[in-house]
């Protein structure tokens, strides 16, 4: 699995990628999602990938109240993280395990639904960042936080990585921090879809924040 120089999203890609909506599941750029598909519209779609491309896909989080739905097509987040796929295994009983790996945020425009095709499609456009200035001692301050839980992680797992160098470009920096110590799906979609970078940085600190507080108090998990 080369993780080193991934192709961007191509604009053919773009223009008809498909949708894996999930109930739990925030997908960061930069990061690397696992994922076992198992549903058959979602194997179809893992085959359609890696058969004929694009090798790429959007993962969305579904919004609150999908259940009724979830079997049709539910209401989405309609913006998403977007990535390729760089691992995948096909077992014998037809389900599949991937690695994703996050390129870009994107806006998705459903496609409308076509009989040929069981899962969903969308335009999806790249979401950049925001000009504008983040403050420097903010983006301090976060990975200082950062640093401070992968100690206390160390303690019960000694191979912890905090997986992220203060030399990262800015969203690099948060975005990777904010996917490995931001646990709740809403606070991680905030953060998604923040495109101002201060905003970002802020969102990401109050929540890595809290977890410190916490590790303060309890310790921890073993």
């Amino acid at each position: 699995m080369d993780l080193s120089d991934p192709a961007p999203l191509s604009a053919e890609e773009l223009a008809e990628l498909p949708v894996f909506p999930l109930p739990r599941v925030v997908f960061f750029p930069g990061s690397v999602l696992p994922l076992h598909l198992f549903e058959p519209r979602y194997r179809a779609m893992v085959e359609r990938c890696i058969e004929t491309g694009p090798d790429a896909m959007a993962v969305t989080l579904l919004r609150e109240g999908y259940e009724p739905q979830y079997d049709a097509r539910p209401p989405i987040h309609t913006v998403a993280g977007a990535g390729r796929i760089v691992a995948h295994r096909r077992h014998p009983d037809g389900t599949h395990d991937i690695v994703l790996q996050g390129l870009a945020r994107v806006r998705l425009d459903e496609l409308p639904p076509r009989e040929d095709v069981p899962f969903r499609l969308a335009r999806a456009t790249p979401l950049p960042d925001a000009p504008g200035h983040v403050r420097s001692a903010d983006i301090a301050a976060l990975y200082s936080c950062a640093t401070s839980i992968a100690a206390v992680v160390r303690e019960q797992h000694a191979e912890f990585e905090l997986g992220v160098a203060p030399g990262e470009r800015p969203s690099q920096l948060i975005d990777a921090i904010a996917d490995r110590f931001v646990a709740d799906p809403g606070r991680r979609q905030t953060i998604l879809e923040a495109l101002d970078l201060q905003e970002r940085v802020d969102l990401t600190t109050d929540a890595v924040g809290e977890l410190l507080a916490l590790l303060a108090t309890h310790g921890a998990p073993s």
